[in-house]
């Protein structure tokens, strides 16, 4: 019995605050122009997309690339803009201030929750190595793109710099069976 492959997606509700956010950044006409241009294919997914649906990543990557050429940006800058400003209407509500109170510990071993909500391969773990410090490792996903993987930990970032923790820092690299994440805050 041959089983199907799963197909890296982003949830709906996740890429309906990105095309939202996405506008705002570029502007309506541009982000109209970026999505008349994107291919039959990926225009049907987005137009179908609903919260509660997955969108791929192969579609939100052709988003990224459409929209940033449409306003003449540069795609990854775009992105990083992107998901922040889309965590930050995420948590824009009293979740922030229940950020705000939590220990590090406890939101760091948030992040695999989080995670698994807006992703539908790979897993995530997560630990607070010290004060200050906390490293992060996405397993069975070994082919993440580097788009997919700096977008993640630009995520990531966001939620801990949004919890009132200072001067945000994320590193990321490959590994065999996914990525690695390193945060650091002044503590």
């Amino acid at each position: 019995m041959a089983t199907e492959a799963v197909i890296p997606s982003i949830s709906g509700i996740a890429t309906l605050d990105l095309m939202t956010v996405l506008a705002e950044i570029v502007g309506s006409d541009a982000y109209q122009r970026a999505r008349a241009s994107l291919p039959r294919e990926a225009a049907a997914e987005l137009e179908g997309v609903t919260a509660l649906s997955w969108v791929s990543n192969v579609t939100v990557s052709a988003l990224i690339d459409h929209v940033a050429a449409a306003a003449r940006r540069e795609p990854e800058g775009l992105l990083d803009d992107a998901v922040r400003r889309a965590v930050d209407r995420t948590f824009k509500t009293v979740w922030r201030m229940f950020l705000r109170f939590t220990s590090d510990e406890a939101l760091i071993k948030r992040a695999p929750v989080i995670y698994a909500r807006g992703r539908n391969v790979g897993q995530l773990s997560a630990r607070v190595i010290s004060p200050g410090y906390a490293e992060l490792q996405l397993i069975d996903w070994p082919d993440i793109s580097d788009r997919q993987m700096r977008s993640i930990g630009v995520g990531i970032e966001a939620v801990v710099a949004l919890s009132g923790r200072n001067d945000v820092q994320m590193s990321c690299a490959h590994t065999g069976h996914g990525a690695r994440y390193e945060l650091r805050w002044r503590v």
